[in-house]
């Protein structure tokens, strides 16, 4: 579901902003540092995800001296009717949304037209941050693959929200035990969702990191958060002590974690900075390669390429976004220089490339590169 149509007022350091990207191919901003290429990646990013990948602040979002952003897009929708959607933000905190003229109220029903994956530089907190960043990255996947997903997942939120609210203001009682029969079957449908998923993400992710690292057969290694050896209701009881002791649910859905391993030993052990980089570049290719199997359209972010890879490395994770391009995927990457990243593409008479060139403030479609 690509973009046809972006357009800015008053986002970060542009007063006003309208670019028309090709909508199945390669984007490429390119200017100085500073400029504000990673701007319109977040603008972009901004859409789909109602944040910022850069920061929780939002009034920096907002350009000096005005009181409000707004981002406007038009998306292609199943390559055939063109759906608008936009956002603003204020100051003061108030957000809208709308989409197709209406006024929505979830952020989800922006981000299921504009299914988004982002490589950038903190990308590595997949790695090194905690294990919600790798349940969140989870459910991204199942978000666009599993139509049943978010209704079992806000379903276990709230009954997760309940049971604790009563662990912790031990009032209540006794409803306790409804509770904790209602959260143990959402849990086990989530859990079974997210097993499912990894089954099916599997292959992808072996390819792409075979292709990058030159790794064969590694495995993505789940832990569901309890001892799925038990029964998680019985589980559940016979630690409600403990429980009601420290006030929150001890075991479930939203304690799993998972880890890439080789052979049943964890990869962390082994690989440099730079390969653990490669490595989730390859989860993340993996995932838009699974979607895009779907004949899903999928939109790239990819911030500041060149001085995250050496030259090799920059070849190999192209090579892997141009198999995706012929599956109807576009792609937003940002260089200071737009040939740094053409030169890695094959067949170049044949890509459908644009060139926008960033300077403070303003964003210009540029037919030939510098």
């Amino acid at each position: 579901m690509p973009l046809t149509l972006l357009q800015l007022a008053d986002f970060r350091n542009f007063a006003k902003a309208h670019l028309e990207p090709s909508h199945h191919g390669l984007n490429i901003f390119y200017g100085d540092n500073g400029s504000g290429k990673t701007s319109l990646l977040e603008a972009i990013y901004y859409l789909s995800a109602g944040r910022s990948f850069r920061t929780a602040r939002y009034p920096t979002l907002v350009r000096h001296s005005t009181e409000k952003f707004s981002i406007f897009a038009q998306i292609l929708h199943n390559h055939q009717r063109i759906v608008p959607i936009g956002t603003e933000r204020s100051l003061d905190g108030v957000a809208r949304m709308r989409m197709a003229e209406k006024e929505v109220i979830s952020i989800a029903e922006l981000a299921s037209f504009l299914p988004i994956r982002i490589i950038h530089a903190q990308s590595h907190y997949l790695f090194e941050s905690g294990p919600i960043f790798r349940r969140k990255y989870l459910d991204w996947g199942l978000f666009y693959q599993d139509p049943n997903f978010i209704s079992c997942w806000r379903a276990f939120e709230k009954t997760l929200r309940q049971r604790n609210a009563i662990l912790r203001q031990k009032h209540g009682i006794q409803a306790f035990e409804a509770w904790t029969v209602e959260l143990a079957q959402h849990a086990c449908h989530l859990d079974t969702l997210r097993r499912a998923y990894i089954e099916q993400l599997l292959p992808y992710f072996q390819a792409a990191a075979e292709t990058l690292l030159g790794i064969s057969s590694l495995q993505i290694h789940y832990e569901a958060g309890w001892d799925t050896t038990q029964d998680y209701y019985t589980l559940l009881m016979a630690h409600r002590s403990a429980e009601f002791r420290q006030g929150h649910t001890l075991f479930g859905p939203h304690r799993a974690d998972f880890d890439i391993q080789k052979q049943g030993v964890s990869m962390k052990q082994f690989l440099s900075r730079g390969q653990q980089k490669l490595l989730i570049y390859a989860m993340i290719l993996a995932q838009g390669q699974c979607f895009s199997a779907q004949s899903k359209g999928l939109v790239y972010l990819i911030d500041d390429l060149p001085s995250e890879l050496d030259f090799d490395s920059r070849k190999k994770l192209i090579a892997l976004l141009q198999q995706q391009l012929m599956q109807q995927v576009q792609i937003f990457v940002t260089a200071i220089d737009p040939q740094d990243i053409m030169a890695s593409f094959k067949d170049q008479a044949t890509l459908s490339t644009k060139l926008f060139h960033v300077k403070q403030g303003s964003v210009m479609e540029s037919n030939d590169p510098p």
